[in-house]
């Protein structure tokens, strides 16, 4: 369940973390991290921290709906923060032009282009120049910042005192500079150096397809991954010779984790919206479908709806996390923009303990090599003409 995304313990806590938790309500801060470190986990903790001294009325804001959702599951056992709380940057920006230009921010279904987005960046400086008050908010937190630009979040910020954001450069699937903010706006900086969600062999795959400058800093080195408690991890690519073979191998490998992982969540990611709706139908003819919430998809799809597997785009997977990935249709990733490799890393650590990506054809070199086992080779496996 989502649930157990969730610190349920002060216990769980390392030392750094629980500093960053108790800074001063009165502040403003930055905190970078790998994937796994806990920062949303932080974040959300910082922010009912703050809600429980009092001042209560907090914004988080995220990119994606799906991420959105995902945090709304993590405030509910405190009761200091209401779902409403939490916003995409879209939804908090619209209102906000809305509400205090007394006009929309686009046309009904217009896409949210470059051009679009400057639009709205414009009006929100003309909004804010029309506010009751400067400083609308108890204080603001923005969890994935790299995903927004500087200018858009320094718009966000001026509408508080106190403020936090997160995020991890290497996690950037938008081509945004948002954490350059931190230097913009002067944030007080922290930085988290060890993750403690990702297994070690999932870690190496991460690690192969962005190798870090520094060895000491990668996600194999910095793990502090629990094999007692959480299991061996794995990671695998399956060639197949045809979707329907990706999905049966998948299936075949779901059923075996409900029962390995039981009441934790499974998460599967594809390139596409179009391959969403595939599976969508692929999973209807199986006795998971009562199990399966195929987000942007279903009408009622929610991480909060008890459902333990999570279909969903790369792209909206952000910042979620499961104990078991399947990547589906990693042919897709073969060409650009899908082979970034931004947007691989950030689908491989979403896992904790299980990582399976399957291909029916070529899939990006890159990824292809992180996922590729080491093997013995001889002088003669160059000339196998000499074997005949």
């Amino acid at each position: 369940m989502m649930k157990k995304s969730w610190w349920r313990s002060k216990n769980e806590l390392d030392d750094d973390q629980k500093a960053f938790i108790q800074l001063p309500a009165h502040g403003r801060y930055s905190l970078v991290g790998p994937p796994g470190s806990g920062k949303t986990n932080l974040l959300l903790l910082r922010a009912q921290f703050i809600a429980g001294t009092g001042e209560k009325n907090v914004l988080i804001v995220t990119y994606t709906k799906a991420l959105a959702d995902f945090i709304r599951t993590g405030i509910h056992a405190t009761g200091l923060i209401s779902p409403n709380q939490v916003k995409t940057y879209h939804a908090w920006a619209f209102g906000h032009i809305l509400e205090h230009l007394g006009k929309r921010a686009l046309p009904e279904n217009a896409d949210f282009d470059d051009t679009a987005r400057q639009t709205i960046l414009d009006m929100l400086k003309e909004a804010n120049e029309k506010l009751p008050t400067k400083k609308l908010f108890s204080a603001i937190f923005v969890d994935e910042a790299q995903d927004l630009t500087a200018d858009e979040l320094d718009v966000l910020l001026s509408l508080s005192d106190n403020v936090s954001i997160c995020g991890d450069k290497r996690q950037g699937i938008y081509d945004r500079n948002g954490l350059t903010v931190a230097q913009k706006l002067n944030l007080n900086q922290h930085a988290l150096k060890r993750h403690f969600r990702i297994g070690q062999k999932i870690a190496k795959v991460a690690d192969k397809l962005m190798p870090p400058d520094n060895i000491a800093e990668s996600l194999e080195a910095t793990s502090n991954y629990d094999l007692k408690v959480q299991g061996e991890s794995s990671a695998h690519m399956h060639p197949c010779a045809s979707r329907n073979e990706q999905f049966d191998k998948m299936v075949q490998a779901i059923n075996i984790q409900l029962d390995a992982f039981k009441d934790d969540s499974i998460g599967i990611f594809c390139p596409t919206r179009d391959t969403l709706t595939d599976l969508r139908k692929r999973f209807d003819g199986t006795n998971l479908k009562k199990m399966v919430c195929v987000h942007g998809i279903d009408e009622d799809s929610s991480f909060g709806g008890g459902k333990l597997i999570h279909v969903l785009t790369i792209h909206a997977a952000k910042g979620t996390e499961f104990r078991s990935v399947h990547l589906f249709g990693a042919e897709e990733l073969a060409n650009y923009p899908l082979n970034r490799r931004h947007l691989g890393y950030t689908a491989i650590t979403r896992a904790k303990t299980s990582l399976n990506a399957y291909r029916t054809s070529d899939t990006n070199k890159p990824l292809e090599n992180a996922f590729a086992q080491p093997k013995h080779m001889e002088l003669d496996d160059l000339f196998p003409g000499d074997k005949l």
